[in-house]
C-alpha cells in the first residue's frame, strides 16, 4: 500500500475512534470568548504538562488558574508565590519560567500572547514543541509537531516499533516531515460520519466533526495515551483498519532498561535517587519553612542516610544549581525560598 492511501486511512480512522473516545479536560473546547484569554490558559496547561502526566495536571491546574486568572496577574506574581503555587508539579523551575513569559508578553507584547512561531520560541521555557501546541491549541493555526505521543503513533504506524534502546529509526526531521504530510489530509474535509449517542443525548443521527487542527492533536494524544501506550501498547483495541496498515501492530515493544546512572544521583539506602528528585524535596520543604534551613537540616530531610562529612560536597552542589534558578536563597547560614 503507497504513503498516500495509508496516511488516509490513518486520519480517518483516528478521527473515528476520537469522536467515541475525546477526553475531557479543563484546557479543552473552553468557553471563553476573549482569544487572549483562552491562549492564556493554554499557555499554562503546556507548561504544566511539559514532563508531567495528565491526571496530575488537571487538579493542579484549576488551582492555579484560579489564583492567576491572566497574563496580567501572573506577570505580577513573586518567585515565592509562583513556587508555592506551583506545589505538586515538580520541575519547579517551569513555574518561574511561566511567569518570566507572563512578564515579557505583558510587556512587549501588550498582554497578548503572540501567534508566530519565533516570537512564542523566544519566551521563557517555550521550544519547538510547545510553540506549535500553543499554536494549535490556542490559536487553530495548523502547525505539525511533536510530542511523545504523537512521535510514538506517526513512527508504529509508518515506520515500525522502535529500537530496543527506545531510540527512533526515523528522526524528528523525517517525522516531523510525516506529521505536516499527514495533518494536511487530517483536515481535508470529508462527509458526516454518525457519531455515538448515549444517555442524555440532544439528538441522534448524524453529525458532522468539524476537522480543526486542535482537534486533530488532541485526537493524537487521546490515542497515544490510552490506547498506543509507551509500553504495552493495547493493541486488542486498535480499529480493524488502523490495525491493517500499522506496521508494528502485535510486536512486542521491548525496551532495555536504562541504566540508573544516565542522570546525576547517588544511591541512597540501597536505592538510586536522581538529583532532580532531591532538588524537589528540598523546594517541597522550604515551601513549609518560611524561616528556612540549613545546610545541615536540609540533608537531614532530603536524604534519610545523611552524613555531612560524606555528602555535604554533594548537597552543596544540587544547592547551588537551584540558587542560579533562583528557586532558593540563602540568608546568613540559612536557605530559604525567594520570598
Amino acid at each position: 500500500m503507497h504513503q498516500p492511501e495509508r496516511i488516509r486511512i490513518f486520519c480517518e480512522e483516528i478521527w473515528r475512534w476520537f469522536s467515541r473516545h475525546k477526553r475531557v479536560l479543563p484546557w479543552r473546547d473552553l468557553k471563553v470568548s476573549d482569544p487572549n484569554t483562552r491562549a492564556y490558559k493554554i499557555l499554562v496547561s503546556e507548561i504544566m504538562l511539559q514532563q508531567t502526566q495528565v491526571p496530575r495536571v488537571i487538579d493542579m491546574y484549576k488551582k492555579f488558574i484560579r489564583r492567576f486568572p491572566d497574563i496580567k496577574a501572573l506577570s505580577e506574581a513573586s518567585d515565592s508565590e509562583i513556587i508555592i503555587a506551583w506545589r505538586g508539579m515538580g520541575y519547579n523551575s517551569r513555574a518561574l519560567h511561566l511567569r518570566d513569559a507572563a512578564w515579557t508578553i505583558q510587556s512587549e507584547y501588550g498582554g497578548r500572547l503572540p501567534e508566530d512561531s519565533s516570537s512564542l520560541k523566544a519566551l521563557k521555557g517555550i521550544g519547538d514543541y510547545t510553540a506549535a501546541a500553543i499554536r494549535n491549541f490556542a490559536f487553530n493555526i495548523p502547525t505539525p509537531c511533536l510530542d511523545t505521543n504523537i512521535r510514538r503513533i506517526l513512527h508504529r504506524t509508518f515506520v515500525g516499533p522502535e529500537n530496543p534502546d527506545g531510540t527512533w529509526k526515523w528522526n524528528d526531521r523525517q517525522l516531523l516531515e510525516l506529521a505536516a504530510k499527514v495533518l494536511g489530509v487530517a483536515l481535508t474535509p470529508s462527509p458526516p460520519a454518525p457519531l455515538p449517542t448515549g444517555e442524555g443525548s440532544a439528538k441522534r443521527g448524524v453529525r458532522v466533526m468539524q476537522r480543526i487542527s486542535a482537534d486533530w492533536h488532541s485526537a493524537l494524544m487521546d490515542f497515544g495515551s490510552l490506547v498506543c501506550t509507551k509500553t504495552n501498547p493495547k493493541w486488542e483495541l486498535y480499529p480493524p483498519k488502523l490495525k491493517s496498515i500499522t506496521k508494528a501492530y502485535g510486536k512486542a515493544i521491548n525496551r532495555t532498561k536504562k541504566l540508573n546512572n544516565a542522570e546525576p544521583g547517588r544511591m541512597i539506602e540501597g536505592r538510586f535517587v536522581p538529583n532532580r528528585i532531591i532538588r524537589g524535596r528540598i523546594v517541597d520543604h522550604l515551601r513549609d519553612q518560611k524561616e528556612g534551613g540549613s545546610l545541615p537540616s536540609i540533608g537531614k530531610i532530603v536524604a534519610s542516610d545523611w552524613n555531612r562529612a560524606v555528602h555535604e560536597a554533594w548537597l552543596r552542589n544540587i544547592l547551588g544549581k537551584l540558587k542560579r534558578d533562583r528557586l532558593v536563597v540563602r540568608r546568613g547560614r540559612r536557605l530559604l525560598l525567594p520570598w
